[in-house]
């Protein structure tokens, strides 16, 4: 032996029990900063995705002249450059008078920029060439070469040949609408009407400061901000937003970084002063054979150094691991959008900052037992006293509680290091849980889940409504698994209490009003389906005078119907289009209007259905009836949900995890530290029930403590998070999170009686001698 620190490997194949806890710690520690960056870099991975799917992959649009653009386009900073026009589907180009929006842009951008997949063909290249979204050849019957005239709002005729069919666009499926794409020169030349559109979008390095050069592209083409347009989706998740919302984000996740890293420093700390006491008497030995205080102090920081190679490897393997399940789960969920998120995919943010956090952790945690280490005198270790027992100044209080209990709340507060140390441990446990579970609020109100009645599919009558057996058969039709049906009458004039107002009345089935139930402010839904009475929706988008238990006077083509006002609803899954929505039984909307044909009809279909089965369906209903797709927006909105709802509850899931395990651990640890106190108390007549009593009262008073101190601390800082997080964009006010604070009380009580369990059954199972002599 050269030097004392080769006792680091004797000791470590001596010690390897002991030692195990302290290298778990470190593994749970990196493991919890590698999986949060990890699954952090996976959400932005999917993101990304969504909205480079959703929005193209571009950064920033110029409305500038074309002289101007060549030159911007040459900057080196940018990669990807083109000019992008379009008109929408309202603007009134159509075929066979069908609804058309059309994009103007070469295939070189178009490619680059928009992830649309062409599905037949090829990009229009010559000037009387069209690209058609794929309900075109299914509805319109089209197939390649075809001839194809487009209609413009003044009527004029303009003739194109298909050259190919690409996916749809979710809104423009939905609206029964088709897509369109030309080059372009072609749409320079032909789309001479309407309300157009036209940026030239650019796409910079994605290392480059893109704010400082879209600053220097403005001040030297004499560019304003009106005449610049931003992807800030993707410039919020690339990092390069300047928006306040964005740098508030950023802000808080620097605060919850900072919250994990104390997390793991806590909790390797605690295990290395728990490691350190029990082999008080071998660093004593060390100062009796010349260490210094500074080489005792070296020896424990690079005792702890080598257990970061067991460590930090198994830490980020575990935190792989998670990353490639929570990437297989979202593949399998959402295809549509995560087809190309890889899902043995290796987060190398998350494997760098879990190394280097690792060992950043490990060095701050040994410092003080590393310093407690240097401090242990030669002549306690030499006299056998070397555990330093301290004297007892105050006798435990046992007038209230029995003396097993009071020793217990009196021997965890005798070391207020200690004390401090697993107080904190635990509190910060709940500040974490607090802090990240203010994530849920953010993804309920930034990402809707997909309601229950949301449809697939809409047959929407226009001059002909819907006959009841006509709703009835289609229902029955292969691959329908569920329908339900509205009759409507929009902008009708209504009175009550002298105001004047529009209304649009909606009748509900009894699917639709069970799905209203969690809406319901107040009044009865019952009353309404007996058709007695109506509903309003009170949202936010309509206010007015009408309350509970007015009269609604209804003017229905001269004739004034009357109708009580006997519930309110906060929401409603139809627009008002600035009116109010009032909610009728089937029976009521007959009675008053006289109409008994459905409006809508909304269908839900099965997995396996078919184009061939929804293609039977329209011919059953007719060709007078417009039809709205909305499966692939369905699609979008459950890939967007899953991949929020991944990353949310996974953090969350990590956490609780490292929460019950280092409570575990450091119940564990405390108790084989203070192994020879609980032989000598056995040694003098306390039995095995007392005993386990005494510790359970030990953990219980530093998990209470911790607990309140947790809710002083975590409290404000999830108020101050949601503040910035949710109420400054979409101004919900903050309540105390009542939910989550018993949650994680539970869970830290519960744990806290459970791991007591562990230890103490391994103190049951020895001697009195045995306990005593234990180191």
């Amino acid at each position: 032996m050269k030097s004392y620190l080769d006792l680091v490997k004797i000791s470590a194949k001596e010690n390897k029990r002991k030692y195990r806890m302290t290298i778990i710690c470190i593994v749970l520690a990196v493991f919890l900063v590698s999986s949060i960056f990890g699954m952090a870099e996976m959400e932005i991975r999917s993101q990304k995705m969504q909205i480079t799917k959703d929005a193209g992959n571009w950064h920033y649009g110029f409305e500038i002249n074309r002289e101007d653009a060549e030159m911007i386009g040459l900057r080196p900073e940018i990669k990807v450059s083109g000019w992008y026009s379009q008109i929408n589907a309202n603007q009134g180009y159509t075929l066979r008078d069908t609804g058309v929006a059309i994009v103007g842009m070469d295939e070189g951008p178009f490619n680059e920029i928009f992830k649309i997949e062409i599905l037949e063909g090829t990009y229009p290249k010559a000037e009387r060439e069209i690209l058609l979204s794929e309900n075109a050849k299914r509805d319109l019957k089209l197939s390649l070469g075809d001839e194809v005239t487009l209609k413009s709002p003044s009527g004029e005729e303009l003739n194109f040949k298909v050259s190919g069919f690409s996916e749809g666009n979710s809104r423009i499926l939905a609206e029964g609408h088709i897509g369109a794409f030309l080059t372009d020169s072609s749409y320079g030349k032909n789309i001479t009407e309407g309300n157009d559109f036209s940026s030239f979008l650019v796409r910079f390095s994605p290392y480059s400061n893109m704010s400082k050069i879209l600053g220097e592209i403005k001040a030297d083409y004499g560019i304003s901000s009106e005449q610049v347009m931003s992807n800030s989706k993707l410039l919020g998740v690339l990092g390069q937003s300047r928006m306040s919302y964005m740098m508030q984000l950023y802000y808080i996740a620097f605060i919850l970084f900072i919250l994990v890293m104390l997390a793991g420093i806590l909790m390797i700390a605690s295990s290395l002063n728990s490691n350190v006491i029990q082999r008080v008497e071998f660093f004593g030995m060390m100062r009796c054979l010349g260490a210094t205080e500074k080489q005792v102090m070296k020896f424990v920081r690079r005792e702890a150094l080598s257990w970061c190679k067991v460590g930090i490897p198994i830490g980020i393997a575990l935190s792989v691991v998670v990353v490639w399940i929570l990437c297989a789960i979202l593949r399998f969920a959402s295809p549509h959008y995560f087809a190309e998120l890889p899902v043995f995919g290796v987060s190398l943010v998350g494997v760098v900052f879990g190394a280097i956090v690792g060992i950043l952790t490990v060095l701050l945690a040994a410092q003080s037992p590393a310093k407690k280490a240097s401090k242990v005198s030669p002549l306690a270790a030499v006299s056998g006293n070397a555990n330093g027992i301290k004297a007892v100044k105050k006798a435990a209080n046992t007038k209230v509680l029995k003396v097993e209990w009071a020793l217990g709340i009196e021997h965890a507060k005798s070391s207020k290091k200690n004390f401090l140390l697993m107080v904190s441990s635990f509190a910060l446990s709940i500040v974490l849980f607090l802090g990240f579970s203010v994530m849920i609020d953010f993804m309920d109100h930034g990402v809707q889940p997909l309601q229950p009645y949301a449809p697939d599919f809409t047959i929407e009558a226009e001059d002909i409504l819907i006959s009841r057996d006509k709703a009835e058969k289609i229902r029955g039709k292969d691959g329908v698994k569920f329908s339900y049906k509205t009759m409507t009458m929009d902008s009708i004039e209504g009175e009550s209490k002298g105001e004047n107002f529009k209304l649009n009345l909606i009748s509900h089935d009894e699917a639709q009003f069970n799905w209203a139930k969690e809406n319901l402010l107040e009044g009865s839904m019952e009353d309404v389906k007996k058709g007695e009475g109506v509903l309003i929706v009170k949202d936010s988008l309509y206010n007015n005078s009408v309350e509970m238990g007015d009269i609604i006077n209804i003017n229905l083509e001269g004739e004034i119907k009357s109708v009580e006002v006997v519930g309110i609803l906060s929401t409603s899954p139809y627009m008002n289009l600035g009116n109010l929505n009032v909610v009728t039984s089937e029976e009521t909307f007959e009675n008053l209007t006289g109409q008994s044909d459905y409006s809508t009809l909304y269908l839900q279909f099965e997995k396996d259905i078919t184009e061939e089965d929804i293609e039977e369906i329209k011919a059953f209903a007719g060709s007078e009836f417009n039809y709205g797709d909305m499966r692939m927006g369905n699609k979008e909105v459950r890939g967007i949900y899953y991949s929020f709802a991944l990353f949310v509850y996974g953090f969350i899931a990590v956490i609780a995890l490292i929460t019950v395990f280092n409570i575990s651990n450091s119940v564990s640890m405390s108790v084989s530290a203070n192994m020879k106190q609980y032989g000598f108390m056995r040694a003098i007549g306390m039995n095995d029930e007392q005993l386990v009593k005494m510790i359970l009262a030990e953990t219980l008073t530093y998990s209470i403590a911790g607990a309140a101190v947790g809710c002083l601390i975590g409290i404000p800082l999830n108020r101050f998070i949601f503040n910035g997080m949710v109420t400054s964009y979409w101004g919900a006010q903050w309540t105390v999170p009542i939910f989550e604070i018993v949650i994680i009380l539970v869970l830290v009580i519960v744990t806290s009686i459970i791991a007591v369990y562990s230890p103490t059954k391994r103190i049951k199972n020895m001697s009195i001698v045995e306990t005593i002599r234990s180191n």
